[in-house]
């Protein structure tokens, strides 16, 4: 059965890349990174360069994870973001995060130049549209204030799209790549001098000096979790950034749009491209919805099918997987150490979707805290802000809706037995008294594990594209088998006997 990260049309067309061992046995570094994806392969290049050694914990495989799930648009366009920015952290706080996205831009192109990593990165403009009339004035608002920003944005009806618009924003200077082969070509240059990746090491177990898996551990200064959510209980996150998951496909076309895109209004429809030989693919991505509801997943994803196929003359769907990420209640991501007074961890979490240029800022963010050094960013990125600014309305509403899956999941709607489920159909059901989910393969055979997640005790739900497990609180998931995808868990689902 294909595993999750293989579905992504980035993983399967990155070819098998750079191999790594697994961590066996003790050694001490200047900084452990936990988490192999483009924040932690950036901050540890960015240490490495300043003479730091560096220790990379992958679980799985390094830029396969969520980066290598993403739509991998380089771009300090997101969405209509900067005049709720300004709203709730002012003008001066709203520039410093338009300036690290930019940053964060110029940093993966000077990366990629100076290291000789091929990622195919190529220059294109970002656009944002629509075609529903009350959204126009927040369109034209986004560019008085992005522009007030200092960020390359305009209006425009002129958008290439193969249908008119009624408003849209054009921003100049953006980029699209291939992640994964840019994050595991990054990774391959670390090793040596002191510095080590390591793959297939799950960390079981951590403080802010060490991080441990089953097989050894890493001793160190400061150790960054560069892990989507911080581990476990680490600085609550958690509470503070709740999960968000969109349908994403790929496809061929031959009608290629000249930029990439998002609409402002929903159903949401985000497309950039990418070219594999002769074959231009579109990459879509749809609307977020909270992960494990299937109901929502599945009408997400034959809504961009539908979109695709009605105007970009786009040949069958060959990839579709499902993304995931965490967006902060008050818009600002969380990025530096966890604690006050430069103690706790290193942190990066809460991107909302747009974890390239964020994640790469981020990484820069820690490269300089780790060494002593203050960054002006954090103003704005300060993971140890207590209260967030605002957003705590919609909060409680998802905190609401956290507390419902704690109690029932989706135990409403449960089969009784194995013997009712059809194949390729999946459930959670009461066994003997336990929670269990279960899933029925096209071969009759049963996959049943706990339904309970081991992060903190909601009911899971199942995500009928990748095929997992997935938790609506807290976002972790969990293989078939059990096995973590991505935390905040670091232990497995339970195996059932299914007899």
């Amino acid at each position: 059965m294909t595993r999750t990260e293989d579905r992504s049309y980035w993983n399967a067309t990155a070819g098998e890349g750079p191999a790594f061992p697994a961590l066996a046995g003790d050694l001490e570094v200047d900084v452990a990174i936990v988490g192999g994806g483009i924040v932690g392969v950036t901050a540890a290049r960015l240490l490495k360069d300043r003479g730091q050694r560096v220790a990379l914990v992958e679980a799985r495989r390094v830029g396969r994870q969520v980066t290598g799930k993403s739509t991998a648009k380089i771009s300090s366009q997101h969405g209509i973001l900067y005049q709720t920015l300004e709203r709730k952290f002012g003008q001066d706080k709203a520039r410093l995060y338009a300036e690290a996205q930019e940053a964060g831009i110029r940093e993966i192109a000077r990366l990629a130049r100076q290291y000789g990593v091929d990622a195919d990165i190529e220059p294109t403009p970002a656009f944002v549209y629509t075609n529903d009339e009350s959204y126009v004035e927040q369109i034209e608002k986004e560019v008085e204030v992005a522009r007030r920003l200092g960020l390359p944005a305009s209006l425009t009806r002129d958008t290439g799209l193969p249908f008119e618009v009624l408003q849209a924003m054009r921003w100049e200077n953006q980029a699209q790549f291939h992640p994964t082969r840019y994050v595991a070509g990054l990774a391959a240059t670390l090793p040596g001098e002191g510095c080590h990746v390591f793959e297939r090491s799950r960390v079981v177990d951590y403080d802010p000096n060490r991080v441990v898996t089953d097989a050894g551990s890493v001793r160190a200064g400061a150790v960054v979790m560069a892990t989507h959510l911080p581990l476990g209980q680490v600085g609550l996150y958690y509470s503070l950034a709740y999960p968000m998951a969109e349908p994403v496909i790929a496809a061929p076309i031959r009608r290629v749009p000249p930029g990439m895109y998002k609409n402002a209004e929903q159903p949401g429809h985000s497309i950039r491209t990418h070219r594999r030989g002769d074959q231009v693919y579109a990459i879509v991505a749809g609307s977020h919805y909270k992960p494990g509801h299937p109901d929502d997943e599945l009408r997400y994803m034959a809504d961009i099918e539908r979109w695709l196929a009605a105007h970009f003359d786009a040949g069958p769907v060959e990839y579709r997987w499902i993304n995931e990420d965490y967006s902060a209640m008050d818009s600002a991501p969380f990025i530096g150490w966890s604690s006050h007074g430069g103690n706790g961890y290193l942190v990066a979490t809460g991107f909302a979707a747009w974890g390239i240029s964020n994640g790469t800022a981020a990484a820069m963010i820690i490269a300089d805290l780790a060494t002593g050094k203050e960054n002006g960013w954090s103003a704005i990125f300060d993971a140890a802000r207590i209260k967030p600014v605002a957003g705590a309305g919609e909060f409680v509403k998802e905190n609401a809706e956290v507390a419902a899956h704690l109690v029932s999941g989706y135990l409403s709607r449960k089969p009784k037995s194995y013997d009712e489920l059809a194949p390729g159909d999946a459930a959670i059901m009461k066994i003997d008294g336990d929670n269990v989910a279960a899933f029925k393969d096209e071969d009759g055979r049963v996959h049943a594990v706990s339904a309970v997640c081991t992060h903190m005790g909601c009911l899971v739900g199942w995500n009928a594209t990748d095929r997992t497990w997935d938790c609506p609180c807290h976002g972790s998931r969990f293989e078939l088998s059990g096995e973590v995808i991505h935390g905040p868990a670091t232990k497995p689902l339970g195996s059932r006997i299914t007899g």
